[in-house]
């Protein structure tokens, strides 16, 4: 059973990392439901820059589940600290019209008392 908030956060950034990340991208789960489940309802998630809501989000999973034929998230560092938590990995990934894609990604996150995720900040790089 998870204790401190630092177990809750690190299995919180672990779910979004790897499990989110696959979800969006191959099951026929509802993407409602994989949002709702590993974010908060006022999460704020913020890539290169540009703020995406909770609705982008969602919509991210039709073009991902079309054209991802397999994917793989690597977490190559991850910190926490209480509510937060930072990440260095790697996702790859398998593109019908891209090939073969490799983006590296930093984030930096916050996790809400319930362990869904409320805040992310999140670089990336196509390598």
């Amino acid at each position: 059973m998870l204790t401190t908030m630092s177990e809750i956060t690190e299995q919180a950034a672990r779910r979004l990392l790897i499990d989110y990340t696959r979800d969006m991208a191959l099951s026929d789960e509802d993407p409602e439901r994989i949002v709702d489940r590993t974010m908060t309802a006022d999460a704020v998630w913020v890539t290169d820059g540009t703020t995406l809501t909770r609705d982008q989000l969602v919509g991210h999973a039709a073009p991902a589940r079309k054209n991802v034929t397999s994917i793989e998230m690597r977490i190559d560092d991850l910190f926490v600290n209480g509510h937060e938590f930072a990440a260095r990995c790697c996702l790859i990934t398998e593109h019908r019209k891209r090939g073969h894609v490799v983006i590296d990604w930093i984030l930096i996150g916050d996790v809400a008392d319930d362990g869904r995720v409320r805040r992310i900040h999140q670089l990336g790089r196509t390598a």
